[in-house]
Order: structure tokens, then C-alpha cells, then sequence
């Protein structure tokens, strides 16, 4: 499929209203077509008859309290308009069960929310089987796929038989090839609701009394739907969370306007993730602009002092789920990013009640810290790949096999398709990964480890049946490799989950029990080991997915082996050293903060025979010569180079001579004498 199938329309039968069966047609399909002991049909002629002579009318029964028209597993109490609950009609609407199952399937009676919820055992399969319909076979079929998904047992057991019998109670039509996703999340919102629903405070249920009961039947419905998506039942996948209207950022009409106008404008080329980070820095300037405001009723007074006001505010902010934790650095950062972006956005496009100019500029923004990639010591990664290999589950295994070996980040792992592997022309194992973060897709090459650990999962998911998922950004449906309960699996299920398993038994936890291994960090490890050994920049680029060489730059210079030479035979211990600044070396004379500057910034004073050792604090460099400057040092490895420059100077030294130009000959002799006294102080014959 290329797209996702079309939304059914709603239904519009002809249904009018609850009505009986006659006893004749009802006594024909117990005796005709329900399978059952013989004093069975004489039971359920006898209840239908007593639920009659009680409720002539449905209608009138329809109208009844919730409480009586479930049954005597409720205990009688005043109805809503002061009547009591009939025990006698309460105890034959009990016993007339089968009876309002026959009707509901039959298309005469469509049984309300609150009904559902308050009957336990909806026994319908009985009654599908004696009017012929196919409802056990689907549900029986329904199971079988969902196992095969790898499903657990006791989930599949719950879901199924739990939400597929209201469903169709609640429709009064047992095809499921008329279900809707539509049916679907009417069942879920009437769940999420179910405290406020009509005469609910009628029945003794335990959602009322257990939190999270309610949510035990809002997983059975959502499960259900994704197996009747699978099935080719309904048109889409449900959603995990029913999308609720997005509450007012700002109780200021004009505020509202320009700040909801900036959030769906964004919408159109930004992911839903950016623009949620967006509404919540909004939120934070809504909220400061109430307090510090409360007479403005526009934006349009807020300048630059106003603003820096507003940056001075940011800091003091709590969280709103946690009051007791303050605002993080990141998240301040972001809060003010996206501000100096709206208004930016607003004055370019010359919008009403907002400042002409922006009054925040990209250098409002703090700069971030540079952090140093972490990568994972050997002495951790090695144990823990064992444990990543024996873990239980195939995708956490698979995805940490594939974090390790590719460098990718875990949205691209995560969306990777069943044909994702291949191989170069050589026989070396490729991956294709998903877009991710950069939106681009790329090819690496991987571990045959990781190989083989994605072409078992690949076999293992092909044999299993389910529905290719519509991927919004690449406009087409795909069958992911990761798929989990018929869903794309999380990335905490796939990276966070195995990997704590993992480390918590090997403690690698902090003092807190924190583990210390995140999954990024499986990046970070495969580009400091491609820097240290020589990948190029390109290389680095490519493998990592990186937009700029800067980015990849990062594990180069930190783990550049020639960088890391030269600085240990230079102020490592007992290193040969040549050169005025030399002797300080040895002596250990430099102060602590000489040493920081130097480690920090060693790249820096290469020179063509040596490196020169001016610290910050003695001002700048003005000597050109410097083989005479008391800074500078040389060491081994510039002999060759110390070498060639000798012979150099002997050369002019000769040219100088022969032209008569005495001055310039003593010149290049005194440089000559230099740079044999630096080659006898190296050791140098």
C-alpha cells in the first residue's frame, strides 16, 4: 500500500430505538440453533418472559436505572429521580442476559456505556454461534495473530474478550468489516471518562475505588484496535494517547492569537517534537508576561530591557510537575531560543500588536558547553557487549548490537525497515539507515555481528503478519524491522531497558543508582575510535551522519595519536628536551596554571623546528627569531627537520660568501651554530 486506507464513513442504518423479538422467533433459535443441555431453552424461555411481563416496552426498559437494568450483582438503591430500584426487574434483567445479547445481534437493541461497564461477562460467543455468524472463528483468528506478533498470552486473553463484546454490544452489529477507528476511540474516550458518565455513580465499581483500573481497560481497547488494524478490520492504527485540544497558552486574547498563529505556522516545517519544545517556551513568556503585565493587554510594549527582564526572570522558574526542582541550563537555553525566534518570525512578517524589531537576537542565546564525546572505556565496553549479548529479548539485543557497530543515533535505528541490509560489492556487510535528526538517509557499514543480528530479526518479522505503518515523513507506508505488540517499538523499550538491565548487573551505577552507560554513548565510542585510528574527516562524516566537518572535527582532536605523542614527549617525565625553556621543563618550575594552559592548548605552539612555550599572561610574541627565544623547545623528532635546515643555512652561508655579502654570511653561520648546538644537546651525531 501507498498510503493509508480512507476512514470508513459513519454508520447510517436504519436503526430507530430498542425493540423486542417475538417469543416464536426466540424459541426457534433455541431450539434450532443454540447448542446447550436440553433444560437449557425452558431457562432462557422462562427468563425472556419474566424480562417481558417486567418491560413490555425496551423503551421502557431503556429508561429504567442503570443500577436495575444490570442486575442484582448491584445492590438497590434510589434512582435518579427518587424511585427505587425494582429488585424483581433488577433480577430479571439479570437472568434476561442472553436474551439482550440475541437482541443486540440481531440489530434490535444498541446497549449504552455505562451498561457495558457495570455487566462483567459479556457471553456473547453462544449466541454468535446460533444465529451463524463468524464472531469465534475472528476472535479465535485475531488471538492466533497477536501470538504470533509475540504477544504475550495472558494480554491477548485479557484484551480480546474484554473490549471486541462491547464494541459490538454498543454498535448492535457483530460484522467486525464494518468496524471503524472511529467505534474505537468512542470506547476509549467513554473509559477515560467513565467517573462522569450518566447514573454511573449507581454501580458499585471498582475503577471508582482502585486508580488505575480504568487504564487496565483502555490498554484491553487500544491492544484490540491494533489488532483488528492488522487483521484489515479498521482503517488505521490507534493512536497510544488520544490527542486532547491543546489547553490556552495565555489568557490574553491578543497574546494567544500571535503565539498560536507562530505554533502552526511552525507545524508546517518543523517536527511535532520542535514545535512541542516551542509551546512550552511560549508558555513560560505567557506566564512571566501575566505576572510582571498583568495591564498590557498586547506584546507590542515588550523591548529589549523588557526582555533581559525576562531573561533575569527565567532563572528563579520551577518546574510545573516538579515545584521542588529548578529549571535546568538545557532547557533555559531552549526557553530563550525559541523566544528570540518568535519574535524574530513576528517582525519579519510585519505582524499586528508585536514589536517591529526583535528585541532578542541570536547572542541573547547563552552559548552551550562544548562537551567532550564519552566515549566507553574498554575496561566497561567489553563486559558490557557480553551482557548485551545475552540479553533475552531479540529487538533490545539487535538495536544495542546495531548502536554499538553503526555509530547511529537511536531514531534511526529505530525506523529501520526489513530491508535495510545488504551488502558492497566486496561482501561487506551495509546497513541502510532510517532519516533521523539530519533527514537524511544514509548507508554504513557494520559489524558482521550486527549483521547477523539484524538478518535473524529480519527472518523472525517475516514471518509474522501484520500491516505496513504509514510513515508521515516519508509519505508511504513501510514494515518496520522493530515492531513490538504491532506497534513501532519505543526507543526507552529498545535502548534504555536492556542496556540498565545490563548495567546493573554489572554495577556499572553511580552512588545515586544511576547507570553510567547511555545509549548515545555507543556513538560517541564509534567516533573516538575512528579518530584514533586516522579516520578521515569525511570518513567520520559519513559513518556518524554529521552536516558539518566541525562536528566530526570533535573526535579528531581529541583523539589525534600524533597530538598525543608530541605532548607526552614534550611534558611527560624524563623526556629528551633541547632549547633555553628546557631546563624548566626538567626542573618541574612551572606553576599549575602553565601546565593547564599548555595541556589545553599544546596543538597550538607547533613551530616549524620545535613549539614555543609563551604563556597567555606574558603578552604577545615579538620575536621572529625564535631559535634564540627563551621559550622555545625542541625535542627528537624534529631532527630530520633540524637537519635539513642546517643544510639550508650552510647553502646560503656559501651563496653569501660567494657574492661577497660578509654581514649575511655571519648571519646564517650564527644560525647554523644554533642549530648544531640544539642537534648535540638531542643526542645528535
Amino acid at each position: 500500500m501507498s498510503a493509508p486506507r480512507r476512514s470508513r464513513s459513519p454508520r447510517t442504518d436504519g436503526y430507530s430505538g430498542p425493540s423486542h423479538a417475538s417469543a416464536g422467533e426466540y424459541e426457534r433459535f433455541l431450539r434450532g440453533g443454540l447448542r446447550g443441555s436440553k433444560n437449557w431453552t425452558p431457562m432462557l424461555l422462562g427468563a425472556r418472559a419474566e424480562f417481558v411481563a417486567h418491560y413490555p416496552s425496551m423503551t421502557r426498559w431503556a429508561r429504567r436505572p442503570l443500577a436495575e437494568r444490570v442486575g442484582p450483582t448491584i445492590h438497590a438503591r434510589p434512582g435518579p429521580t427518587g424511585t427505587l430500584v425494582d429488585p424483581a426487574g433488577a433480577a430479571a434483567s439479570f437472568r434476561a442476559r442472553p436474551y439482550l445479547f440475541y437482541l443486540s445481534l440481531t440489530g434490535r437493541l444498541r446497549l449504552d456505556w455505562p451498561w457495558l461497564f457495570g455487566a462483567a461477562n459479556l457471553r456473547i460467543l453462544a449466541i454468535a454461534d446460533g444465529l451463524g455468524l463468524p464472531l469465534r472463528a475472528q476472535m479465535a483468528a485475531l488471538r492466533e495473530q497477536e501470538l504470533g506478533r509475540g504477544v504475550s498470552v495472558p494480554s491477548v486473553n485479557k484484551s480480546l474478550p474484554w473490549a471486541l463484546p462491547r464494541l459490538i454490544l454498543h454498535r448492535a452489529d457483530p460484522d467486525l468489516t464494518t468496524l471503524s477507528l472511529a467505534e474505537i476511540d468512542e470506547l476509549r474516550t467513554a473509559i477515560r471518562a467513565v467517573a462522569s458518565l450518566p447514573e454511573i455513580e449507581q454501580l458499585d465499581l471498582k475503577v471508582r475505588m482502585r486508580a488505575g483500573f480504568p487504564m487496565a481497560w483502555h490498554s484491553s481497547v487500544t491492544q484490540t484496535g491494533v489488532a483488528l488494524f492488522h487483521a484489515g478490520f479498521i482503517e488505521a492504527l490507534p493512536l497510544r494517547k488520544q490527542p486532547r485540544p491543546p489547553a490556552a497558552i495565555s489568557s490574553v486574547p491578543a497574546v494567544e492569537e500571535a503565539m498560536g498563529r507562530y505554533l502552526r505556522e511552525l507545524a508546517v516545517r518543523r517536527a511535532p517534537g520542535t514545535v512541542a519544545q516551542a509551546r512550552s517556551g511560549l508558555l513560560r513568556l505567557a506566564a512571566w508576561h501575566a505576572e510582571t503585565r498583568p495591564e498590557e493587554t498586547t506584546l507590542a510594549g515588550l523591548d529589549r530591557p523588557a526582555l533581559l527582564e525576562f531573561l533575569a526572570w527565567l532563572p528563579h522558574q520551577r518546574k510545573w510537575k516538579h515545584p521542588d526542582q529548578a529549571l535546568s541550563a538545557v532547557y533555559r537555553d531552549h526557553v530563550i531560543g525559541h523566544v528570540a525566534r518568535f519574535f524574530r518570525h513576528a517582525a519579519i512578517n510585519e505582524w499586528p500588536h508585536m514589536p517591529t524589531r526583535p528585541p532578542l537576537n541570536s547572542s541573547d542565546v547563552p552559548r552551550g558547553i562544548e562537551r567532550v564525546p564519552r566515549f566507553i572505556p574498554a575496561e566497561q565496553l567489553d563486559p558490557l557487549m557480553d551482557g548485551i549479548r545475552a540479553l533475552a529479548d531479540p529487538l533490545q539485543r539487535t538495536a544495542l548490537l546495531v548502536a554499538r557497530w553503526s555509530g547511529a543515533r537511536s531514531g534511526e535505528i529505530r525506523k529501520l525497515d526489513l530491508d535495510c541490509l545488504d551488502t558492497y560489492p566486496d561482501g561487506t556487510h551495509r546497513l541502510r539507515l532510517a532519516a533521523g535528526k539530519s533527514a537524511k538517509e544514509r548507508v554504513v557499514p557494520i559489524h558482521p555481528e550486527a549483521a547477523e543480528a539484524v538478518r535473524d530479526l529480519a527472518v523472525r518479522r517475516r514471518a509474522q503478519t501484520d500491516q505496513p505503518l504509514f510513515d508521515q515523513r516519508l509519505g508511504r507506508t513501510v514494515r518496520y524491522l522493530f515492531l513490538r505488540n504491532g506497534r513501532l517499538a519505543s526507543p526507552d523499550y529498545l535502548f534504555k531497558a536492556g542496556l540498565t538491565e545490563v548495567c546493573r548487573e554489572l554495577g556499572l551505577v553511580d552512588d545515586d543508582g544511576k547507570v553510567l552507560v547511555h545509549p548515545h554513548r555507543f556513538r560517541h565510542t564509534m567516533g573516538t575510535q575512528l579518530g584514533e585510528r586516522g579516520a578521515k574527516i569525511q570518513t567520520i562524516m559519513k559513518v556518524l551522519g554529521h552536516r558539518s566537518a566541525g562536528m566530526s572535527m570533535t573526535y579528531t582532536s581529541l583523539s589525534d595519536p600524533v597530538v598525543l605523542a608530541d605532548y607526552q614527549a614534550v611534558l611527560a617525565p624524563g623526556a629528551v628536551l633541547a632549547g633555553p625553556q628546557a631546563e624548566a621543563i626538567r626542573n618541574g618550575d612551572l606553576t599549575v596554571e602553565a601546565v593547564n594552559w599548555l595541556s589545553t592548548n599544546f596543538f597550538k605552539t607547533e613551530l616549524e623546528l620545535g613549539r614555543c612555550l609563551r604563556l597567555p599572561q606574558e603578552g604577545p610574541c615579538e620575536c621572529d627569531l625564535y631559535l634564540t627565544c627563551s621559550k622555545f623547545v625542541t625535542t627528537p623528532d624534529y631532527t630530520p627537520r633540524l637537519r635539513i635546515r642546517l643544510h639550508t643555512e650552510e647553502q646560503l652561508i656559501c651563496d653569501a660568501e660567494a657574492r661577497g655579502w660578509d654581514r649575511e654570511a655571519e648571519r646564517h653561520r650564527r644560525t647554523a651554530r644554533r642549530i648544531q648546538d640544539l642537534l648535540d644537546e638531542l643526542g645528535d651525531e
